[in-house]
């Protein structure tokens, strides 16, 4: 049987640690392995972090990173120190460690199934939680998806908000350009859902001039006048502040594009006003189609509702949200609405995550790097 249990700390030093285990502790009745979320506490060296949470759950096997906040037990911790631990019981683990991402590439897939000694299956959960700074996406979850394909993939990418120096830690080393994961085993496949912060504000507007990540033109019309024109009134006038609302769809789902879940959100990252164009974080060909999406709270919240009912109503043994630092109450306005949502659709079910820069998921049906979303992943009982 699966055993889990949460416990969350904003304690300062090593407090956090006494506090966060023992919670987790008694609901799992002990630890075979552990996910460890921690918004950085200036005070506490890593080493000494991880060599107290090791000692109090009593397992090597963990793994974990910093974040821009923690969540879990309905509910959210951000902006401040904050320990997350989610252990548990009775459920195959393995964990796993790439300590230089940036050399890894489209291997990264064959060394992670070399390190799990066999090949995945799709009862497999495969929780990723790279360096963004070391990350190509495109690359490594390729040969993700290539060596790994029967599993769900879900994570983050690991955030430092104080020092700008993201940590990932497996075991007792911790460390920064590395992946490290954990691959949870259970007898059902996993139930994983994403859930997006935005609404498409256009329909498909067909590239007709690009170059590199270059948008030139939208529809035969510069593409920058397009975008002032769906951003109106003062955001049009400023564009730096329109690229935090007003950003691009990139459709995946061939049946309904513009669906909820059928799109990869990417940033505006740059504008070039004389030749009426803006650019986006990937290469953009002729004849591609985009579309333009709003940063929505009351489309989001509804999204996540409608996530969550998609997902159906039993109580899970344990849950996984990986949530984008740009959602939580600085974007709904409220602290805690995603963790509540949570705790109201999952019961008592135990949940832990953490607010990160990038989230990884499936959208139609792919495993996709993720912005402005939260990614949900449950393991039932046997």
């Amino acid at each position: 049987m699966v055993r889990a249990g949460v416990g969350l700390s904003q304690r300062p030093g090593l407090g956090a640690v006494e506090e966060a285990a023992e919670a987790a502790l008694a609901g799992a009745q002990g630890a075979d392995s552990a996910l460890v979320f921690a918004a950085p506490d200036e005070t506490l060296d890593p080493r000494e972090l991880l060599d107290a949470v090791v000692g109090a759950l009593g397992t090597e096997c963990v793994v974990g990173a910093t974040a821009h906040g923690v969540l879990g037990a309905g509910r959210e911790l951000e902006g401040a120190p904050a320990l997350a631990i989610l252990a548990q019981t009775g459920l195959e683990a393995r964990a796993f460690l790439i300590p230089d991402l940036r050399d890894a590439g489209a291997g990264v897939g064959d060394e992670i199934r070399g390190q799990l000694g066999g090949p995945a299956r799709e009862e497999d959960l495969l929780v990723l939680l790279p360096d963004p700074s070391s990350f190509d996406p495109a690359r490594v979850l390729e040969g993700v998806r290539a060596a790994l394909g029967p599993a769900q993939v879900v994570g983050a990418g690991a955030a430092d908000p104080v020092s700008d120096r993201p940590l990932q830690w497996c075991g007792r080393e911790s460390l920064s350009g590395a992946l490290v994961g954990m691959v949870l085993r259970g007898r059902r496949p996993p139930r994983v859902g994403v859930t997006q912060a935005c609404r498409p504000a256009t329909g498909l507007l067909t590239v007709t001039r690009a170059r590199g990540n270059w948008v030139l033109e939208l529809e035969g019309r510069p593409a920058l006048d397009l975008y002032r024109e769906v951003a109106r009134g003062p955001l049009s006038e400023d564009l730096r502040r329109a690229a935090a609302f007003l950003l691009v769809a990139l459709p995946c789902d061939r049946q309904e594009p513009l669906r909820p879940g059928g799109y990869l959100v990417r940033n505006v990252v740059g504008f070039a006003t004389e030749q009426g164009a803006f650019a986006i974080p990937e290469p953009v060909k002729p004849g591609q189609q985009l579309a333009l999406a709003l940063r929505d709270p009351a489309s989001a919240r509804e999204d996540l509702k409608a996530m969550l009912a998609d997902l159906g109503a039993r109580s899970p043994a344990l849950g996984l949200y990986f949530d984008c630092c740009a959602r939580g109450a600085g974007f709904f306005g409220v602290s805690g609405l995603e963790a509540a949502y949570l705790e109201s659709a999952l019961g008592p079910a135990p949940l832990a995550g953490m607010f990160g820069s990038c989230e990884i998921g499936p959208v139609g049906g792919v495993t996709e790097l993720l912005t402005y979303t939260g990614v949900l992943a449950l393991i039932d009982q046997d």
